[in-house]
């Protein structure tokens, strides 16, 4: 039986990218000794969430190393597509108000098939906001970091399904030195705290990472700012 570039050459691609194990490990969410077992998985979505780690194409790693056929390959594409888009647009009735441990992990799914659904719409990964000047893009840790934080809370997951009102028109409020102790914010060398009133949820805090190098802006997280609480 054919194995598939990822589960075969997984390894290989981590050190061509120069990406070793415990970093991908950390990107990815899991333990580094379970890396080889995510190399053998057959999830589609987490083989998609891989190759936007890697900054790689999805067909790439569900292609086949010998004898390579593209339209397998692009067949299992459009069937990780299918799951998303087939799905009926989300909406505000679907998200469960709950606080149990299942309530955050439907939350935590929904926003990720938000955010997979938002970028079949936005192909270029970005939304221009006038209070930055500047386009704000949607990477792997803006999808991880809202899905951990936003999911924790009912009003949070709601405020995430505004998002194309929140990037454009949200305001910088605060620039701020990133966290050394938080591993996710080390790409980055300041945050910029952003808040926008959201219709029916109030007012919702964008938080933007900012890159060292060029300034590309990032968004990180994004959760409804509870009472009380600034």
């Amino acid at each position: 039986m054919k194995g598939i570039y990822f589960e075969e050459k997984g390894l290989q691609l981590l050190g061509n990218l120069g990406i070793t194990k415990a970093e991908f490990a950390r990107r990815m969410g899991i333990q580094r000794q379970n890396v080889n077992a995510l190399f053998k998985s057959n999830n589609l979505e987490i083989i998609a969430r891989a190759a936007d780690v890697l900054d790689v194409p999805l067909a790439l790693l569900v292609g086949y190393v010998e004898e390579p056929n593209l339209s397998e390959a692009t067949a299992l594409v459009a069937q990780f597509n299918r799951e998303f888009e087939e799905h009926h647009e989300i909406v505000p009735e679907d998200v469960p108000v709950g606080d149990s441990a299942e309530d955050r992990r439907a939350r935590n799914r929904i926003i990720r098939q938000f955010y997979y659904q938002w970028i079949q719409k936005h192909q270029d990964r970005r939304i221009y906001n006038d209070s930055l000047n500047d386009y704000i893009y949607i990477k792997y840790i803006s999808i991880n970091e809202t899905a951990g934080h936003a999911s924790l809370r009912y009003l949070s997951t709601l405020a995430v399904l505004q998002l194309d009102a929140i990037l454009p028109n949200a305001i910088l409020k605060e620039k701020k030195r990133i966290d050394h102790k938080t591993k996710n914010q080390k790409g980055f060398n300041s945050m910029l705290i952003m808040e926008y009133v959201c219709p029916g949820i109030g007012p919702v805090r964008l938080t933007v990472g900012q890159k060292g190098g060029d300034g590309t802006k990032v968004q990180y997280c994004i959760t409804a700012i509870m009472p009380g609480k600034l």
